[in-house]
């Protein structure tokens, strides 16, 4: 499978690759043929786009090369983005997500962790906790109001070296933060009659305390009932 592609079907990288912020004419070259067949074969893993061994080695290792860095590969899409958003006329909505690209490794930690899920029970009452391997991209994208995309504003990769679940995190809280005060407790009764308790909130007043302490009331009263 060869690498060159028509004139029209790779125009719509031409002048993103030289923009491309790459040290050498040749790593840009190589950056542009591996978007021909890349785009070509969306979906597909690296060696089934490139189509041979060879082709697929020099893919990998144009990725290994040290002079070849993300910020490096994108900045000329970020380039012509902002040329796009300028020549466009009207509002631009900037689209905000985060992907996850999990992998199946023996060895995780060689790539980094993303989080934990619970993938069933594999004994009665207890949980099978499993922490997944792979890389996070949260990225922005340009597009109008017509849902015309007009490029990638910002991309952002990262992991985990090591993750700390809920239960982790816990265990190394300080046991000073747990003691419950006397203005914990009626806290949580003014919340019982409305108060939100957001950071901006004044101290709850005697009102929506009163109607927490009638809500207390009645669930203790239903408790009661329901032990007789």
């Amino acid at each position: 499978m060869s690498g060159d592609t028509g004139a029209g079907a790779a125009g719509w990288h031409d002048d993103e690759v030289v923009s491309a912020g790459l040290p050498e004419k040749r790593l840009a070259r190589r950056f542009g043929r591996l978007l021909d067949q890349m785009s070509a074969a969306p979906g597909q893993p690296v060696p089934a786009a490139c189509g041979d061994w060879a082709a697929t080695k020099a893919a990998y290792r144009f990725f290994d090369n040290p002079r070849v860095t993300e910020h490096g590969m994108l900045a000329g899409h970020f380039a012509e983005t902002a040329m796009r958003c300028a020549a466009s006329e009207g509002p631009i909505l900037i689209l905000q997500d985060t992907t996850e690209f999990i992998y199946s490794r023996a060895q995780p930690g060689k790539i980094g962790f993303t989080k934990t899920i619970n993938a069933g029970r594999y004994k009665p009452g207890q949980p099978n906790v499993v922490t997944l391997c792979g890389v996070l991209m949260h990225s922005s994208l340009a597009v109008t109001l017509g849902g015309t995309p007009l490029g990638l504003t910002a991309a952002k990769f990262w992991t985990r070296t090591k993750f700390k679940g809920t239960w982790t995190l816990k265990r190394h809280v300080n046991p000073r933060l747990l003691r419950k005060t006397l203005a914990t407790y009626l806290l949580q009764i003014a919340m019982l009659g409305g108060y939100l308790a957001r950071n901006h909130d004044p101290p709850p007043g005697n009102m929506v305390v009163w109607r927490g302490l009638t809500r207390l009331n009645d669930i203790a009263f239903g408790f009661s009932v329901s032990l007789r």
